[in-house]
């Protein structure tokens, strides 16, 4: 499993409380990121996530010259990876035909990063959430602390780096204050 799959897998099972189920393989090469399921509000999730420094999600996918999709758009996450038939097909045998929200995670977006999820809800159906986000929800609410689990410990450790950093900063600019105060 990919770290950044293996991220969200943990914050919808230590955030949102889900049972989880990573990497479902799938007839034509297809694939379901994640299904989680809450018992406790009866809440079905399929996410998807698409991870990458240079990857910016836009409204629409744009093509090559010569036609070919860069995987850019929502409209493309809504057609290949919410709404294909395999893929719907797959999530009726495992959830059956009920209602589920349809998530899709991202580091950033071309468009606004503040409109793209009321127009990605309004217009596809799908939910945006970013990485970043639920790192910061990880390594500021201790989540983390003390786990066993290889990624969930490198974020608390990166978390008590970012805290010393912090505090030495405070520090120094103490220490700047008092100087420039004598």
């Amino acid at each position: 499993m990919e770290p950044e799959v293996h991220i969200i897998d943990k914050y919808f099972q230590e955030v949102k409380r889900c049972f989880t189920m990573t990497n479902i393989q799938l007839k034509g090469k297809k694939e379901i990121d994640l299904l989680a399921i809450s018992p406790t509000i009866n809440q079905y999730y399929h996410i998807e996530s698409r991870i990458s420094t240079t990857f910016k999600l836009r409204l629409k996918a744009t093509y090559t010259k010569d036609g070919r999709c860069h995987k850019n758009g929502l409209d493309y996450f809504q057609k290949e990876k919410f709404e294909h038939p395999t893929v719907r097909k797959k999530i009726r045998e495992l959830i059956g035909d009920i209602d589920y929200h349809k998530v899709l995670v991202v580091w950033d977006t071309q468009d606004n990063f503040a409109e793209m999820p009321t127009i990605a809800e309004q217009q596809y159906g799908i939910e945006i959430m970013g990485l970043r986000g639920m790192i910061h929800e990880f390594t500021h609410k201790n989540i983390t602390s003390g786990s066993r689990d290889d990624i969930l410990r490198v974020l608390e450790l990166v978390s008590h780096i970012q805290k010393e950093e912090k505090a030495f900063l405070t520090r120094v600019n103490k220490l700047g204050e008092r100087q420039r105060g004598s």
